[in-house]
């Protein structure tokens, strides 16, 4: 879900600073930033509502700057969960099957959301240096149960790239969360955040630029993988 520019995909805007310095910005839209404002106070009501939610490292959330958080996705609930408790406002790259949902899609679009794929990863790498932090999930679309699967490399790209560190963060309970609410029950929810991993020094024009990558996406993974109990660790554990 990033914010929808005024410009073309990818191209930003550029402002002088005091020094001086150019340096990139990234305009949203006066209704994004509105449905942002109103909507992320009411998934926090909700899902004290109808869950027991647990958060835990918070003090491991970087206070300013730009940086990723990479988290794991086993159903539709944990990008609004993260968005909502999360200190600061996020954007975020969601799946193209996002928006063939009805619903979902309706939301994700209100929220900003552009598809993603090769020239969002560009756009991102904008964003990042703008000072945005970014939610983004490495597996690239829902596992639907409990266990993390072998994750692409656009995460790792994307934080050499923009030279900038990232946050993992694991969330449990989710699978059951729908059959809780339809039973009547607040499920337990876990979201856990663990310490930022530190900006990769990956030469991507060099041939050894894939390995570097794969090495650094198994770090973010593994890291995401300890945060959960083992049974949701998967490929990872």
């Amino acid at each position: 879900m990033i914010g929808t520019p005024s410009k073309k995909p990818g191209q930003a805007e550029t402002e002088r600073g005091l020094a001086g310095d150019i340096r990139t910005t990234w305009p949203i839209p006066w209704k994004v930033r509105l449905f942002r404002a109103c909507a992320r106070p009411v998934f926090r009501i909700l899902f004290h509502f109808l869950s027991r939610i647990e958060i835990d490292g918070l003090e491991n959330v970087p206070k300013h700057g730009s940086y990723l958080v990479a988290c794991n996705h086993i159903s539709i609930y944990e990008p609004p969960l993260v968005l909502a408790f999360w200190p600061r406002i996020l954007e975020v790259a969601a799946g193209v099957d996002v928006f063939d949902r009805p619903q979902q899609g309706r939301l994700v679009r209100l929220y900003g959301s552009r598809e993603f794929d090769r020239e969002l990863l560009e756009s991102m790498v904008t964003m990042l240096k703008a000072g945005l932090p970014i939610l983004i999930f490495p597996e690239g679309g829902r596992t639907h149960s409990p266990g993390l699967r072998q994750a692409w490399h656009g995460t790792s790209y994307v934080a050499a790239r923009a030279s900038v560190d990232v946050v993992p963060v694991a969330v449990s309970g989710t699978e059951s969360l729908g059959d809780a609410i339809r039973g009547r029950r607040r499920a337990p929810l876990r979201l856990a955040i663990g310490p930022a991993l530190c900006a990769p020094s990956i030469d991507l024009r060099s041939p050894r630029r894939k390995s570097a990558l794969v090495a650094h996406t198994e770090t973010i993974m593994r890291s995401i993988g300890a945060l959960l109990p083992e049974a949701y660790r998967g490929v990872y554990g």
